[in-house]
C-alpha cells in the first residue's frame, strides 16, 4: 500500500481530530454519555467527512463511528481515504486517545486494500493528544479482503 506523497495529510491531523471530537455530540441519543464515539475521515481530494456512533439497544445493530464516517465519504464518491481520526468519551478526563475496535480496524484495512493507500489512523484524546499509526501497523494479520 502507498500513501499519496503529493498531498501529505499530517498537517491536517489536528483538524481531523477536532471534527471527530465535534461528532461526539451527535451520537445517537440512546447512547450513554460515557460511551460516545466520533470519527472523521480525510480523503485524497482533501474533503473531510465526520460521523458518530448510532447506538442500538441490541449492541450488534450499532453502527460504529468509523463505519459511519467511511460510509459517509463513500456515499459522496470519496473512496480514497488517507486518514481516519477517532475520539470517544470513554475516559472521563479526556486524556486517553481513542483506539478503534477490531471491527473498525478491519474495515479501515479493507478500505486501504481497495484504494492502495496505507491509511493513517489518528487516535485522539479530547485534551488534544494525537497518536498516529498506519493501518498496516495496527492490523498485522487481517481477515483476508
Amino acid at each position: 500500500m502507498t500513501t499519496d506523497a503529493t498531498n501529505p495529510p499530517e498537517g491536517r491531523y489536528a483538524e481531523l481530530a477536532q471534527k471527530a471530537i465535534e461528532a461526539l455530540s451527535t451520537s445517537h441519543p440512546n447512547q450513554p454519555e460515557h460511551l460516545r464515539f466520533g470519527a472523521a475521515v480525510l480523503t485524497r481530494s482533501g474533503a473531510v467527512y465526520a460521523a458518530s456512533v448510532f447506538w442500538s439497544a441490541t449492541g450488534t445493530l450499532s453502527l460504529h463511528a468509523e463505519h459511519a464516517a467511511l460510509s459517509h465519504a463513500a456515499c459522496h464518491g470519496e473512496r480514497d481515504v488517507v486518514a481516519v481520526a477517532c475520539a470517544s468519551t470513554e475516559d472521563p478526563a479526556g486524556a486517553l486517545p481513542c483506539h478503534p475496535c477490531g471491527l473498525c480496524k478491519q474495515l479501515i484495512y479493507e478500505s486501504a486494500m481497495i484504494s492502495k493507500i496505507d491509511i493513517d489512523v489518528v487516535m485522539a484524546s479530547r485534551n488534544g493528544e494525537l497518536v498516529v499509526k498506519k493501518i498496516s501497523e495496527m492490523v498485522p494479520y487481517p481477515w483476508p479482503a
